[in-house]
Formats: C-alpha cells, structure tokens, sequence
C-alpha cells in the first residue's frame, strides 16, 4: 500500500478542521462561577442559619476542588460556633503538648534520686496501629503516657485503675520486655530506657516479673526442676554441681515440697503454680519483682496464703515489689504507696496512708467507694461512674476523666490538669485543685 504524502494543503486543511485547544483553566473558572453562583441563587430564598451556611461551604469547597483541585473555600462566609470551637481547643491541646514536652526536656537534665532503685521520669508507650506506606504512623494506641513515681529499696509500689488502663504494659515497659516510646527509666541511677538487649542481659537477674496467669506461664513439657534450674545455669548464679540444691532451697522458701521437683507443671493446682512461678522469679537473687496480677486467677483462701508469702520473701530477702492488681483491699494490704492508672496516664500517686485517708482524685474516690465493707452498720456512700472508659487511641481533648467525672468543669473539657504534689509526697492531676 503506497504512502500518502503530506502537503502544505492538507496542513492547512488539518489546521482548519482541528483548531486549537481553548485554555482549560478559563474553561473550569467559568464553570465553577457557574456552580457557585447557581448555588447562591437557590439558596437566597432559604433561612441563613448556621447549619445553611455551613453545608453552603462544603458544598462550594467540595465543588471548587473538584473542578479547580483544591482551591480554598470562600473565606468571607463565617465558620459556625462548632467549627471556632474546635480549632480553639485543638489549639489548646497543641499548646498543653508542647508544654508537657518542654518539662519532660528539663527534666531530663536532672540527675536521678541517690535513694530510689527505680525512679520513673514521663514514660511513655505508643503502639502504631495505622501507618504510611512510608511508616510514618496515621493512629497510634496511646497505652503508657508520661508516667511518673519514685520507688525506694525494700518498698512495695501498688498500681490499681480499671482493665486496659495500661497497667501491665507500664511494667513490661519498665523491665524492657516493651521498647518505651518515650521517657526515663532509672535502675540504681542508670538510664536504661535506651538500653539495648545486650546491655540489658546483665541486669535480667536483678528485674523479674511474675505473670498473671500460672497455667499459661510454665511450660508443659519441663520438670519443675527444668524450669527452675535453667535460669540459674544461663546466668551462673551458682556452680554447676550446686545447682540442684540451690533450687531445692528456692522450693522450700516458697512452699514446694522438695519431691515436686520432678513433677510437670499440669500435676499441681492454681496455688501450686504460682508459688512454681514466684520461685522461678527468685532464683536469680533480683531486686526488683514486677508482680503482674499474681494473685487474680485464685481463690480467696489461696490469694491470701500468696500474700503472706511474697511479704515474708520481701522481708527475708529485701525485695522491691511493683504489685500490679484490680482488688484494693489486696493492695492495701501489701503496698507501702499507691499509684491510681487512668486511660495510660497516673492521675494520683502518694502513701498508702494518704491516699486512702484523703483521696483527691474523683476517680479515686469512685474506685475506694466500691470497696465493701465488712461492717454492716457502716453504710458507703457508692459513687457510681457513668459510661464505659474512652478508648485509648482516641482519647479525649483536655482531662481524659471528664467525660465520667461527676465534678467535671468547663476548663476540663479543654486543657489537661497538671500532675503537681499537693502534700509531702501525694501527687495528683485534677482541675478541682490550684493548678499554679
């Protein structure tokens, strides 16, 4: 097939038939002066109210962007009340943000307390729940956010706030079984928030941790002899010939007859287990025991037989417990201070003597309300809470208790209450009391 050569004359006609392209943006600009000025015209005869000329500035926004990608609305309709108020307190919260950051900065200067064997300075945990194709985090689970306490030597720490307060993620965080987001963590003054597993393996055998639960803590397959020798031969805390009567020494502090030794765990009861457990903990001479609800999964009678024995072990062996547990009473019993959990956040910390003799928190006082009595001509005044606790990857602007609080103000809707101390050693973050 022959090719058909182009001349000048069939240029010109292919210019006649195929003019050139008008500009597009005139195009859209016209058409957009269009929509706008159709919508202002239907909507003259309707009632200029504040939810009128709210959808009047979505619509033209949502019109502008599609036909002129992204271009601002018109800036001279004015923003509804709900509108100013919410970049009011987003602005707010922005600000509150930045000035916890800056005293979390200064007090990083601050060398840590000679006297405390664990001091923990605005610790922080955030889990990346959606993120970038980049990794740069969308929505993140705030279950740790800025934590702050003092433990001293041979004293017992009580921590007590409803479930998913973000109790047991505060102490795995603190024996680096969790990465932390943010903060300090002090041990015998040094710093071991940034601490790699490596540095940290040395100090494995001075923190340990009890689990909650015993069935699912022990391995099946292991001897309680197996369970119990391994750690002490991985650390060498002994030698190796002295290995098996170092443990049976261990079982015979906490209750275990020396022929459990070659038991499996499944042949003992709840009890059993968790002494199994406690001694598991002890047999690397730790300082400090992080105790993760050890006695929620017992009976009442075994709960009590547990306590008695991880007092008379801190007794005997100078041990610093932090005793994690949702039974106050338990925790009276054995903590020396007490820290109240909220949403991730401690919203009051002080002696035990302190907080249960003058409460400040609202919170507080709800959760010491639902304590009974065994009197019966006492009678409680219960205060009841309303609704369910807010979830933590979308908590609240400003106090995140106001939205149960009964003595709630406007301010707390707005601007989170500072954590300052109020008397010699009792802490709390509450707008019911002088912020400066």
């Amino acid at each position: 097939m022959s090719e058909k050569k182009i001349t000048p004359d069939i240029k010109a006609e292919a210019n006649v038939q195929m003019p050139a392209p008008k500009n597009p943006t005139a195009q859209t600009e016209k058409v957009v002066d269009a929509v706008i000025e159709e919508k202002q015209v239907t909507e003259e005869s309707a009632p200029a109210t504040e939810e009128t000329a709210k959808k009047k500035r979505f619509n033209i926004h949502f019109k502008i962007g599609k036909f002129e990608f992204g271009k601002k609305a018109d800036e001279n309709v004015p923003k509804t009340e709900e509108e100013l108020e919410r970049e009011k307190d987003l602005e707010e919260a922005r600000l509150e943000q930045e000035a916890r950051e800056k005293k979390a900065e200064e007090d990083k200067l601050l060398p840590p307390d000679p006297e405390a064997l664990l001091e923990v300075r605005h610790l922080k945990k955030y889990f990346v729940l959606k993120k970038t194709i980049t990794g740069k985090a969308l929505q993140t689970l705030r279950a740790v956010d800025d934590v702050s306490f003092v433990l001293k030597p041979g004293q017992t720490l009580g921590i007590v706030g409803e479930s998913g307060c973000g109790k047991t993620t505060m102490g795995r965080t603190i024996l680096k079984l969790h990465q932390p987001s943010g903060g300090q963590i002090f041990f015998n003054q040094q710093d071991v928030a940034t601490y790699k597993p490596k540095q940290m393996r040395p100090l494995r055998t001075e923190m340990q941790i009890i689990f909650q639960d015993p069935y699912s803590s022990l391995p099946p397959r292991s001897t309680v002899g197996d369970i119990l020798s391994e750690p002490v031969k991985v650390h060498g805390i002994v030698p190796k010939d002295q290995v098996k009567d170092y443990v049976l020494g261990i079982m015979e502090q906490c209750g275990l007859r020396d022929y459990y030794y070659e038991r499996y765990p499944h042949e003992f009861s709840g009890g059993q287990r968790q002494r199994i457990c406690i001694a598991r903990a002890l047999t690397v001479k730790p300082k400090l025991v992080v105790c993760d609800e050890p006695v929620s999964a017992l009976d009442v009678s075994i709960q009590a037989q547990i306590i008695n024995l991880l007092k008379k072990l801190q007794k005997t062996m100078g041990l610093t417990y932090v005793f994690i547990s949702h039974d106050l009473s338990v925790v009276k019993h054995i903590s020396d201070q007490i820290g109240v959990m909220y949403l991730g956040s401690m919203v009051e910390f002080g002696n035990k003597t302190d907080i249960f003799k003058n409460p400040l928190h609202p919170y507080t006082q709800a959760l010491f309300s639902a304590v009974p009595n065994p009197n019966p001509d006492v009678k409680m005044k219960r205060i009841v809470l309303n609704g369910d606790i807010p979830s933590p990857a979308n908590p609240p602007l400003g106090c995140k208790f106001h939205t149960r609080c009964p003595l709630a103000k406007e301010i707390c809707k707005h601007v989170a209450p500072v954590y300052k101390e109020y008397e010699p050693g009792h802490f709390a973050a509450c707008h019911c009391y002088p912020q400066e």
